[in-house]
């Protein structure tokens, strides 16, 4: 058997963490004749039993013949990983079939038996790899654990700001046909924009759509985690959890879009009227001058009306999807809970997509560049008028630029994310 076909036959078995360096290690440990090759007898040795129970002894420092918390902490702590007790305890949970709250030796042995030359190393690898992070949207706030360190709130805006930023021309298409009512060919329009404004105007409004992600973030992060502190949260496997948390990221977000949601306006106004403004701070100051504090909150009903059923819609097809890989005994990878994430992201988007495209209008009522019709204040008559002149489907334009950003979105937000963290956990 040659390096490639054993990369193939540990693929097949579900070991993901081997490096192409360990690979080559794992066969020169093993290959007795020195052919370069493994044979039968010799593929068989890489998965003794006794080289995961040396491991397991090497965790389990007390000999209980049990590895708890506080023994997989220092053993991922040797290794370089600094996690937080709540992920310890996910990662523990994953192989304690029996809900003990302790891993034996042989729930250790059916998880990992697969594992080829077993070591700490490669063990500890394989255990932390196991849980991606979730990324979350504007109208879905991020629901960090108590025990998370600041800065992986940090190094998450990083990866929202870079995903918001790599997709931007695409956001600016999807503004433009909410806010002008009409059906926007995505080729012709990002080519006329380029035309007309350069390379800078695909991007016009990002920086200040960028400016909200740390502020935005900050604020549901600290009202979440203390709206958490007065429920009964505290158990993944309580039934009503999901409800304890759904109610405090959406309490969350509501006081989240109320403190940063004048930026939101003006990144509004500065992607649908580019050049306008010369800065952030003007486009600011002249909403502010013409139409009171009160410009600077154009919208903001249908916005707040929207959070909680899109939180709904999220976390529920994001669960169910969950379900069904848990149900086939399949395993949920970085890869399948982008996709998850994605589609989850895509149905939410729909059911509030009519409330999005009315803040929109509300927001730039009276730019050059949006739509002339003027609509009411009232969340409900305008959506009333918007039917009755412009049509129902005129509610979902801009839906298609929606459904081709998220996926990337997702994508680049989680790998930008997972890989700063990845390097947080080993160097910080």
């Amino acid at each position: 058997m040659s390096t490639t076909e054993l990369r193939g036959a540990l693929t097949e078995l579900k070991v993901l963490a081997v490096t192409d360096e360990e690979l080559a290690s794992i066969v020169k440990a093993n290959d007795a004749d020195g052919s370069g090759e493994l044979s039968f007898e010799e593929f068989t040795t890489i998965f003794e039993a006794s080289k995961l129970r040396s491991v397991f002894s090497e965790i389990d420092i007390d000999g209980s013949g049990q590895i708890n918390s506080e023994e997989l902490t220092n053993a991922l702590s040797k290794l370089g990983y600094k996690l937080p007790k709540s992920e310890i305890k996910k990662i523990l949970r994953k192989v304690d079939q029996d809900k003990s709250g302790e891993v034996s030796f042989d729930e250790f042995h059916t998880f990992f038996k697969y594992v080829p030359a077993a070591s700490l190393s490669i063990i500890g690898k394989m255990w932390v790899d196991q849980f991606p992070v979730d990324v979350g949207s504007d109208l879905a706030p991020p629901t960090p654990s108590a025990d998370v360190p600041w800065w992986y709130g940090v190094l998450g805006g990083i990866g929202g700001v870079t995903s918001r930023t790599l997709t931007a021309p695409l956001e600016k298409i999807k503004l433009q046909a909410q806010t002008s009512g009409g059906n926007i060919s995505i080729i012709k329009e990002l080519s006329r924009t380029h035309k007309e404004l350069g390379f800078r105007g695909l991007f016009a409004g990002n920086a200040a759509n960028c400016a909200r992600v740390f502020p935005y973030a900050g604020i549901v992060t600290v009202v979440y985690l203390n709206a958490l502190t007065v429920t009964p949260a505290d158990n993944d496997l309580d039934p009503m959890e999901p409800f304890y948390r759904g109610s405090c990221a959406a309490t969350a977000g509501v006081i989240g879009q109320l403190f940063t949601y004048p930026i939101d306006v003006v990144r509004a106004r500065l992607t649908v009227e580019p050049g306008k403004y010369n800065s952030i701070i003007e486009c600011f100051k002249t909403i502010a001058k013409e139409k009171g504090t009160a410009g600077l909150y154009k919208g903001l009903v249908p916005t707040l009306c929207a959070v909680a059923p899109f939180l709904a819609f999220q976390m529920s097809t994001a669960d169910a999807l969950k379900s069904v890989c848990a149900s086939r005994d399949i395993e949920v990878t970085p890869m399948r809970m982008g996709l998850i994430g994605g589609t989850a992201g895509i149905v939410a988007q729909t059911v509030v997509y009519p409330l999005d495209v009315l803040r929109r209008r509300m927001q730039v009522q009276g730019s050059r560049g949006a739509n002339v019709n003027v609509i009411s204040d009232s969340t409900w008559v305008a959506m009333r008028q918007v039917v009755q002149r412009e049509g129902f489907r005129s509610l979902f334009a801009g839906l298609f630029p929606t459904y081709i950003k998220v996926m990337p979105a997702v994508a680049i937000a989680m790998t930008t994310t997972k890989e700063l963290i990845g390097f947080s956990k080993r160097h910080w």
